[in-house]
């Protein structure tokens, strides 16, 4: 299927991130007598995990460490590729977490290089809040853009609470407690295929389609946090924190339930409220057939409150 995703990347930008000149790959020692084997070019699907706490995002930047950059400048110096591009399935923002993040690439690759050697290599170079779950040599031609079928995002929220020291950065701390039930009854108005302006900030161009189909958007309350759970097909930009931060308006008393019609119907971003910070913000899911999210448990992060 096509993904109408507005996700975009600009692989002309190397990042700054760099590696140490004495790592050795391990296994790819030639014996004297060995006869060179030609690379044959390979498509790579990464899954990878990160804390996006520390980095501008997950596109390349060219003045500023980024997740896309900081893999890209690894990859190009393991697979000796300097062109080398990697494509992701979703462009996270400036301090947006990752546990289910898709890339791939494309690369002359050597004939000992297998999955598991290149997540041990990887793993080994990137930083501590950057991590590969797993790999896979793909068949045929993969773009997670345009491969997936729908995603996944938790929003975390402490309602008035203090958290854990240890988890506090990956959650929006709200002054006061929030009205639940009235979340989740404005929740259920703007599931559905709808023209999405209200809660989605200007991309810098201009979009063909507006419309969205969002599957699901569950409010769920465990260990005294509150998480959001937005399930669609694709997302516009900054669009879960549009509708994140309009549920703690509405759960903070500053509008019915109700007025969720007004404000999806009025197309208009001026209308809701301000977008949730990007701290509590995860995309927990990438979904590769049409019916996958409907069976889809909203993936909560074990946090605690003090």
């Amino acid at each position: 299927m096509v993904n109408t995703n507005t996700d975009q990347h600009d692989d002309t930008n190397e990042s700054g991130a760099t590696t140490g000149t004495n790592d050795i790959i391990p296994g790819c020692a030639v014996p004297a007598n060995a006869q060179p084997v030609e690379p044959v070019a390979q498509t790579w699907h990464l899954t990878i995990a990160y804390d996006g706490s520390a980095y501008a995002g997950w596109q390349v930047q060219p003045t500023q460490k980024t997740i896309q950059g900081e893999i890209r400048a690894r990859l190009r110096r393991l697979f000796r590729s300097p062109e080398l591009k990697v494509y992701g399935g979703s462009r996270t923002d400036a301090g947006v977490h990752a546990l289910d993040q898709q890339l791939s690439f494309t690369a002359p690759s050597p004939p000992d290089m297998t999955p598991e050697k290149l997540v041990y290599i990887l793993n080994r170079w990137l930083p501590d809040d950057i991590m590969v779950l797993r790999a896979r040599i793909c068949p045929g031609a993969f773009n997670p853009r345009y491969d997936n079928a729908g995603k996944a995002y938790t929003y975390c929220l402490a309602p008035g609470h203090r958290v854990n020291p240890l988890f506090a950065r990956f959650v929006w701390r709200t002054p006061r407690p929030l009205a639940v039930q009235a979340m989740r009854e404005a929740a259920a108005l703007l599931i559905g295929e709808h023209d999405f302006s209200s809660f989605a900030a200007n991309p810098g161009y201009e979009l063909d389609n507006k419309v969205r189909k969002l599957y699901r958007l569950d409010v769920i309350e465990q260990h005294g946090l509150i998480f959001i759970s937005a399930v669609g097909e694709s997302f516009m930009y900054k669009m879960v924190r549009g509708l994140a931060g309009y549920l703690v308006h509405i759960g903070a008393g500053h509008a019915p339930a109700s007025d969720a019609t007004r404000v999806l119907a009025a197309r208009d971003r001026s209308q809701a409220a301000d977008s949730a910070p990007p701290q509590g913000l995860f995309l927990a899911k990438v979904f590769w057939n049409d019916d996958e999210w409907q069976h889809y448990e909203p993936l909560i992060p074990p946090f605690t409150l003090i």
